[in-house]
């Protein structure tokens, strides 16, 4: 028996202020939901002959065990490791023979598996899936292997001026919340646990009803929605509901308490060859209803060239050779990062300084009519970018619903649409000013190889 789920994700003629047209994933969204609990989405896509599928588990870093770190995405890789009917290897072989394309990836929030192959040989992505989703080997000298694997990947971004600087500013931010850890973990957590604690995730998490199967692409070239729903049948149905529900499923959806700075907390490091700034301050969750208005605020900073940050610190001012802002997409709360690398020669004082002034000045002045119309025609634009292919709406669709809500990206995009100067101010004053809490972390040349780190005590820049 199926319980029938709602629609959504047609096509829509509203537009914002009569001059931004909101754009929305092509066809519509059925979702309906198998008995052992599976959500599945279908939705029905014919730009071409190909068919993909996102696999979305509620288990990322969020739900890790304390000293357990990199659990979540440590399973990510040995996925791929073999399950009872494909070996070690075995899917990306089997994938490549079919002509098709396979990845994943871990977040704080989800784990998500996608295929995209042609549309009549799509139905190896379910058996697949469903063969890793309930029979894993997990093979102790396979996890050795893949351990080797993530502890180099470790070593990678620990040397990795950006990622360095992102990972220890995050940290510091969200303090004990899981939001802070790494997603690969940390190495000495990597070597404290083996396939036991692996299994014991996949087990609790990696459940029909903990899951979201999402299938776009040409439908009616697969026989239609309802011979697709019966190739999912036929693949998930024979695995179990899960007896008792997952540790925390049931609260899935409620918010862990964040405690962010309430003061600006500096962190320099020495790492690289250039000054590198990232000024991370809190931020709405994904479903908060201002978050659309922290958005636009990003935009008007650094969407195009025409932004704010963008003419001060780069074109105009020549201090910083780029800089960006943006906001996280998190289940939880978010934060608001401004990047910016030095020009050759500028001290971080400089910079330090500009950024606090247009930081200041933004806060206190309207954005006129014709900036906001701007940031919202670059939101529309990377909108429709970043949803173009049809493995993007898969992806898109499977975390909307195992997170939020079936329309949710189309909600904060049309939410961001009806955002105006003043909403934009408020949403700045509230939410953009360092004194009330940050993280500023720069990033300094130094003439060794290993980076050192010093925090809070840190003294600012003389400006």
């Amino acid at each position: 028996m199926r319980v029938r789920g709602p629609r959504g994700f047609g096509r829509s003629q509203a537009r914002s202020g009569g001059s931004v047209e909101l754009p929305r994933l092509p066809g519509s969204l059925r979702i309906e939901t198998l008995a052992n609990g599976l959500t599945v989405g279908l939705l029905a896509n014919p730009q071409a002959p190909i068919v993909a599928t996102a696999l979305a588990y509620r288990a990322g870093t969020r739900d890790e065990l304390p000293g357990r770190g990199g659990v979540a995405h440590f399973l990510e890789h040995m996925m791929f490791k073999g399950s009872s009917r494909y070996g070690p290897g075995e899917i990306d072989r089997r994938t490549q023979a079919l002509g098709g394309a396979n990845n994943a990836f871990t977040s704080h929030d989800a784990t998500v598996y996608h295929f995209t192959f042609a549309v009549d040989r799509w139905q190896e992505a379910l058996a697949i899936e469903a063969d890793r989703m309930a029979t894993l080997t997990l093979d102790a000298k396979e996890t050795e292997s893949e351990r080797r694997v993530i502890l180099e990947e470790i070593a990678m971004y620990a040397n990795e001026p950006w990622d360095s600087l992102e990972m220890a500013t995050t940290e510091r931010l969200f303090g004990a919340h899981p939001y802070g850890k790494p997603v690969l973990g940390t190495r000495e957590e990597l070597l404290s646990y083996d396939e036991k604690e692996l299994r014991r995730f996949h087990a609790e998490r990696y459940r029909p009803e903990n899951a979201v199967l999402v299938i776009a692409g040409d439908l009616a070239g697969c026989g239609g929605e309802a011979a697709v729903l019966a190739t999912v049948e036929g693949a998930f149905a024979a695995i179990p509901a899960f007896p008792t529900p997952p540790r925390e499923a049931a609260q899935r959806n409620v918010a862990i308490p964040t405690d962010f700075p309430h003061e600006v907390v500096r962190l320099n490091r020495e790492k690289g060859e250039v000054p590198r700034l990232l000024l991370a301050l809190p931020a709405p969750a994904a479903g908060d209803p201002e978050r659309a208005a922290v958005e636009l605020v990003s935009l008007l900073l650094s969407g195009g060239r025409a932004s704010r940050l963008q003419r001060a610190l780069v074109d105009d001012g020549q201090l910083c050779a780029w800089v960006d802002a943006d906001v996280s997409d998190h289940l939880d709360a978010g934060y608001f990062a401004i990047h910016a690398e030095a020009a050759p020669g500028v001290e971080p004082a400089r910079i330090e300084a500009a950024l606090w002034a247009e930081l200041a000045a933004f806060r206190h002045e309207l954005q006129s009519a014709e900036e906001v119309r701007r940031a919202q025609q670059i939101a529309v634009a990377d909108w429709v970018f970043e949803h173009e292919k049809v493995h993007q709406q898969a992806l898109a669709a499977a975390m909307s619903i195992a997170l939020y809500t079936p329309d949710h990206i189309e909600r904060q995009l049309r939410a961001l649409l009806e955002v105006d100067s003043e909403q934009a101010v408020a949403a700045a004053e509230r939410w953009l000013d360092p004194e009330r809490g940050c993280v500023l972390g720069w990033s300094l040349p130094s003439p060794d190889s290993d980076a050192t780190e010093t925090e809070d005590d840190a003294e600012p820049f003389e400006a």
